[in-house]
């Protein structure tokens, strides 16, 4: 149907044909490859970078509290038993009492760095571990990883003994065995006649995570047996974790509990605000770039249809003689050029799209285990698919009415008549 039309015609025979000019053949299919190339890219760039924040968010979820619940310090005692069983009466999340502080490590070899010590007690040791073993499961297939989570089959900490984030003890110099001195970072405003608190603590266990911030300055304790020391310190924080079997109940609990009298209630949302912003910008203006760059090589569609008007007068001038009304014409050049745009932009969807299930479905392991995702994801969105080609479609129409708009101003009686 598509080809009986009568801009398929003059496409086929003003711009295509051999017998037109080459050098509006040759732009007409630079445009149509520009096209197909800046769309498919745009495509495949934006869904890779959808399956890396998802992978991000992911494990996030996993192993990051889905909110923080934050005592009084002056009133933790009187507290903690009334806070936990208004939390455990939601049958739909689990919660984990903790501690936290922000502790100095210290190795025997003088290397220091600051940490943050989270204390939980042996069931909350072993349930964060499930969550850590859960995440690398689903990933198993598709990434290799540097420590084998398989291998660590539990997360037992007796007294004295800590688990660190495998940054951190790379960074030290840290085996498992070790033994280190953790020191509260309160410390640091001491005078030099005062002597600090401090613990020394083993190395029981490393663990890897794929998360920065928690493989970089990572400390696991048992708040049962151990950091009895610092219970008075400054830095001490103490609270709840809470894990929800429906992530999307978050925010709404949040308001129930605030509802109930839990003042400092923080979901993840929250808490990686500006993980998430900087991501969400990232991705928008590599968006915007890769836009403007298909606008650009599509551009030169419009330097084929004004060439065409320029050098085709005479025969646009007869076919207005022949009966064919302005608007007629002007649409008839706008199709011609809705021809090249178009198919430029459907195929390069097409490929883009392909391309973008296929890594969805069969991520690609291609590069070296320095990152922390060793692998590139994808994951497409139908609904950018639906926005980006409505946008492009109403860009290409305004593209080229603007040089179609040229065919109005032909006067075929006066034309034909400085031809004679």
């Amino acid at each position: 149907m598509f080809k009986d039309s009568l801009s398929y015609f003059f496409l086929s025979h003003l711009i295509i044909s051999k017998r037109s000019s080459s050098l509006i053949r040759r732009i007409s299919l630079l445009s149509f490859l520009a096209i197909t190339i800046s769309v498919a890219i745009f495509f495949i760039v934006l869904f890779v970078m959808n399956g890396m924040n998802a992978n991000i968010k992911n494990r996030i979820l996993a192993l990051d509290p889905h909110l923080f619940v934050t005592l009084d310090k002056d009133q933790i005692k009187q507290q903690f038993v009334e806070k936990k069983s208004l939390l455990q009466s939601n049958e739909e999340m689990t919660v984990l009492d903790l501690d936290s502080y922000d502790l100095i490590l210290r190795t025997i070899d003088g290397q220091f760095r600051g940490t943050n010590a989270i204390g939980y007690n042996q069931d909350g040791l072993n349930f964060w571990l499930s969550q850590l073993v859960s995440i690398k499961q689903k990933n198993t297939n598709t990434q290799s990883f540097s420590y084998d989570a398989f291998e660590q089959k539990d997360l037992v900490l007796g007294a004295q003994e800590i688990a660190v984030g495998i940054d951190l003890a790379r960074a030290l110099g840290i085996l498992e065995g070790d033994v280190v001195t953790l020191i509260p970072a309160e410390s640091l405003l001491l005078s030099s006649i005062e002597t600090p608190q401090f613990e020394k603590v083993t190395v029981k266990k490393i663990l890897t995570t794929d998360l920065h911030d928690l493989d970089a300055k990572l400390v696991f304790f048992n708040k049962d047996l151990s950091m009895k020391t610092f219970l008075s310190s400054v830095t001490r924080v103490s609270g709840f974790h809470v894990w929800l079997k429906n992530t999307n109940d978050m925010d709404k609990l949040q308001s129930k509990l605030n509802q109930k009298g839990f003042v400092n209630v923080e979901t993840w949302k929250q808490k990686n605000s500006d993980l998430f912003f900087a991501l969400f910008l990232e991705k928008t203006m590599i968006g915007i770039f890769l836009g403007l760059a298909g606008l650009i090589a599509s551009s030169s569609i419009l330097t084929v249809l004004a060439m065409i008007l320029s050098q085709k007068k005479t025969d646009i001038a007869i076919i207005k003689t022949l009966g064919y009304s302005n608007q007629k014409t002007l649409k008839l050049f706008m199709m011609m050029g809705l021809w090249i745009s178009l198919s430029g932009l459907f195929l390069g969807t097409l490929i883009g799209v392909g391309v973008s299930y296929y890594i969805q479905y069969h991520p690609l392991n291609i590069l070296p285990q320095i990152y922390y995702d060793s692998t590139i994801p994808a994951l497409v969105n139908p609904s950018l698919i639906f926005y980006v080609l409505t946008s492009v479609i109403a860009l290409a129409v305004v593209g080229c009415y603007l040089p179609a708009r040229a065919s109005l101003k032909i006067e075929p009686a006066i034309l034909l008549k400085s031809k004679h």
